[in-house]
């Protein structure tokens, strides 16, 4: 099963051997898929808004909290709702990193929309260093300016 995977990621070839992008692929110490979507995010000129996102996966969903208070949670609700995008969950982790480094990672901004400040440095961290590994497979931190489509 495992192998089928990786060949269907053509990160091996049909003889069971490395290709040049699993030899990539391999550098880096995430999941195979995440891996090739870290490398081929150059091709899409989204470098920057695809290591960000990979972040905020790798750090397990726990990004929003949810109060028990009734009231706190209707709050936490809508801030969350802030946050969204039509085009999907990965753009919703996405807005929300985005504010917070707008924020100058603020304490306050987290308490203030319900976000795990742990889990935001964590994710930060962890940027920082799929970044360094995507500049090491000499792959260019590029944006495409926001547009999600």
């Amino acid at each position: 099963m495992a192998l089928e995977h990786l060949t269907d990621l053509t990160a091996l070839d049909d003889n069971g051997g490395l290709t040049e992008l699993g030899l990539l692929m391999a550098e880096m110490p995430v999941h195979p898929m995440m891996a090739k979507m870290l490398l081929a995010s150059e091709k899409y000129k989204c470098s920057e808004e695809i290591v960000t996102i990979a972040a905020m996966l790798l750090v397990n969903n726990a990004v929003f909290y949810r109060p028990k208070d009734i009231q706190m949670a209707i709050d936490a609700d809508r801030a969350r709702r802030n946050f969204y995008s039509p085009a999907g969950d990965h753009f919703t982790l996405l807005n929300v990193y985005k504010q917070w480094v707008e924020t100058d990672f603020s304490t306050q901004w987290c308490l203030q929309n319900f976000v795990r400040e742990r889990s935001m440095c964590r994710a930060r961290k962890v940027r920082e260093e799929l970044v360094y590994l995507v500049e090491l497979v000499e792959i260019e931190m590029v944006s495409n300016g926001g547009d999600p489509i």
